[in-house]
């Protein structure tokens, strides 16, 4: 059963996702339109706090209670962010097109950030309740041995605790003096533990030849920017891997005192190079992420939009 949860809960917030982003529908619907696809998720970002309650500890107990197991880690500097990501157990040996999308979970060290920072983001952290993980952990035991109650019990509570920020929303002022230090920070204090993007495969798209056919495609045909920070497609044959995506779109958002600009998420694509001559299985491509590529990715979040 925890095979079908792991699925279940992808599929929520893939299609809360979905839903309330612009991009990625019409992305979907000109793939559809002109080649008769729908993307294959390769990965998804979840990043929070640093806190008592919060964090990269407590999101890596909830995806490995459902059977996601640790890949990697990587840091970035700039950012002052640590980073895991975690993949379905039974991802190894099973066809790349088939796999569960991996999960990406972050949060930041605050012993790397000025002290007003630090304590702004302190002073919401701690206002989070406590971690279900303990609670999710049990049920996840229990569901395991097929209890359906349980099951359901278990996906409420990662919608409910994957559903965005927990912590009152921040002032104007107190977003501001986060964000001129850290745009990143500034971004999870707004919207909190929700997905901040997903990413597609477009290595496993029949129709297009490499990521830069796929780039022209969605700037020429979708009429969306890319973000060009560190270069539209950032890594190459040599890493493993390239990466792309969209620029975010600046929306309002509403604070506890007033509304800036801010983008509610984005688009990642990636193209990961094969590491057998006829590649079919999930483990015959590079798996893995390059830190400096995600440090460019991530700031598609970014504006210098004033409120």
């Amino acid at each position: 059963m925890l095979k079908e949860i792991r699925e279940q809960v992808i599929t929520s917030l893939w299609n809360r996702y979905q839903q309330s982003n612009q991009h990625i529908q019409r992305i979907q619907q000109k793939l559809l339109e002109q080649h008769s696809q729908l993307p294959i998720l390769d990965h998804l970002a979840i990043i929070d706090l640093p806190g008592e309650n919060t964090g990269i500890s407590e999101l890596k107990r909830i995806f490995s209670a459902i059977g996601f197991s640790l890949q990697g880690e990587g840091y970035l500097p700039e950012k002052q962010n640590d980073f895991v990501w975690l993949a379905a157990n039974d991802s190894d040996g099973a066809p790349a097109t088939t796999v569960l999308p991996q999960i990406v979970v972050a949060d930041f060290r605050p012993d790397e950030l000025p002290k007003n920072v630090r304590d702004i983001v302190l002073k919401y952290s701690y206002q989070a309740p406590p971690s279900p993980a303990a609670e999710i952990e049990a049920l996840a035991q229990q569901a395991a041995n097929d209890d359906k109650q349980a099951a359901q019990k278990l996906l409420n509570r990662f919608h409910s605790y994957l559903s965005g920020r927990d912590w009152p929303l921040p002032t104007v002022s107190e977003f501001e003096t986060v964000r001129a230090y850290n745009e990143l920070i500034a971004w999870v204090l707004v919207f909190g533990r929700r997905p901040n993007h997903f990413t597609f495969s477009i290595h496993l798209l029949t129709d297009f030849k490499d990521l830069a056919n796929f780039h022209h495609f969605v700037e020429t045909d979708v009429g969306l920017p890319l973000n060009h920070d560190g270069g539209a497609i950032k890594g190459g044959r040599h890493t493993g891997i390239e990466q792309g995506s969209t620029a975010g779109t600046p929306e309002r958002v509403q604070l506890a005192d007033g509304v800036v600009n801010l983008p509610t998420g984005f688009v990642e694509f990636v193209w990961r190079f094969q590491n057998k001559p006829q590649p079919v299985l999930w483990n015959d491509y590079y798996t893995g992420f390059v830190a400096n590529h995600a440090n460019r990715v991530i700031q598609s979040l970014y504006t210098k939009d004033e409120a």
